[in-house]
């Protein structure tokens, strides 16, 4: 995944970074999100969870995914 923004659907992301669930159940997402990842973009997710901070939610996804490129 080059970029990650506000439309990159959580399965695609947990898919490809598998690190990045960590980040995601931080912010409320079970166990059972992670065997079947929802098609949502983030920024439903950040809606729901995050108080609609997609900003601060895809950062915190950096980071945990390469922690060197932020």
């Amino acid at each position: 995944m080059n970029s990650l923004d506000a439309a990159t659907t959580v399965r695609d992301l947990i898919i490809k970074h598998p690190a990045a669930f960590s980040v995601l159940r931080g912010h409320g997402m079970c166990e059972d999100c992670k065997a079947d990842p929802p098609t949502v973009p983030l920024q439903h997710f950040a809606n729901k969870h995050c108080g609609g901070d997609v900003d601060g939610l895809i950062q915190e996804l950096k980071m945990a995914i390469n922690p060197q490129s932020v």
